[in-house]
């Protein structure tokens, strides 16, 4: 297993140090993170020391509890714990991220890079649980491809209430054969025709977040018509798996699609993050009566997007 820290595309995960408090004690503090958790917010100052003091002294690879710290930027805004059994064999899995970033990507992002050492390390199985009401987080596991295995109801008594837990787990064998089985199909990509590439970036990479991959607009390349500008310009914009060409036509154009982006855990966190960012979205998520879970929003030429996630299992 190599050294802490790691990083990922945008994250740092390294182990707790002193310093870690006051960010530790603010995230964990707010009422809405701390909702399905087993603690009460706010946290006092005092027991938060206490457990960064814990999490500083624990030794990663030994039985117990060991709490990977998240970082953006330099700055702490996450935790990732895992509880490893005394045979070394079994794990038990949890996540946190604070509220203003959440819907962003980061927590699967930091739990996927602290699975990859787990499993490297000879861990055979991990386990998660969460609350029945926490559809994010259980989202957000099956994603990782955690299979559902249990529904235990009013199992646990959680803030003056007896809540449902939901069940969870993931086997080593299946983490391993989801990063090596190649598709058989590599890729394919929607080409949308737009009057103004312009404020179809601003709409993709602006408010939904796409990165754009590359931008082309070239007199002498003519794969367009002989009627269409003199300088056509084409975009990609990406985001996770998702790719779309945008190119630029003259005059109006009438055909309308509709782009199917399939999230399999987040349409929640997008919805929230694509509100904030000033989306609008054209019809909230709901359930489908054939059971998938969508949300629809238009872009600037009047192409639908149709965002959704499979039916809970």
């Amino acid at each position: 297993m190599s050294e802490l820290p790691v990083s990922t595309e945008r994250l740092v995960v390294r182990r707790f140090t002193d310093g870690d408090v006051p960010a530790f004690t603010a995230y964990r503090s707010d009422p809405e993170v701390a909702r399905y958790q087993g603690w009460d917010a706010p946290v006092p100052e005092k027991a938060a020391r206490r457990l960064v003091t814990e999490f500083v002294a624990a030794e990663e690879g030994a039985p117990g509890w060991f709490q990977y710290a998240v970082a953006l930027d330099g700055g702490l805004i996450g935790d990732v714990g895992i509880c490893l059994d005394s045979n070394r064999m079994q794990a038990e899995l949890g996540f946190t991220i604070a509220r203003a970033h959440q819907g962003k990507g980061y927590a699967i992002e930091a739990v996927r890079c602290v699975l990859d050492r787990v499993f490297a390390a000879g861990v055979r199985r991990v386990s998660a649980e969460c609350d029945a009401r926490n559809t994010a987080s259980a989202r957000l596991l099956e994603r990782l491809g955690f299979g559902r295995e249990g529904h235990r109801r009013r199992h646990t008594w959680l803030k003056g209430e007896w809540t449902d837990d939901l069940l969870f787990g993931l086997l080593a064998e299946d983490w391993r054969g989801a990063a090596e089985r190649p598709p058989d199909i590599f890729g394919c990509r929607p080409n949308l025709l737009v009057g103004d590439l312009g404020a179809g970036l601003g709409f993709y990479a602006g408010l939904l977040g796409f990165e754009i991959g590359w931008r082309w607009s070239d007199p002498r390349a003519r794969f367009l018509t002989e009627d269409e500008p003199p300088e056509p310009g084409t975009a990609l914009v990406r985001r996770g798996n998702a790719q779309i060409m945008l190119t630029q036509v003259a005059g109006v154009h009438t055909t309308r699609l509709h782009l199917d982006v399939h999230t399999a855990a987040q349409v929640d966190e997008l919805f929230r993050e694509w509100t904030e960012r000033g989306a609008d979205i054209a019809e909230p998520p709901f359930v489908r009566p054939w059971g998938m879970y969508e949300m629809r929003l238009h872009d600037p030429d009047g192409n639908v997007l149709r965002v959704s996630s499979p039916p809970a299992h």
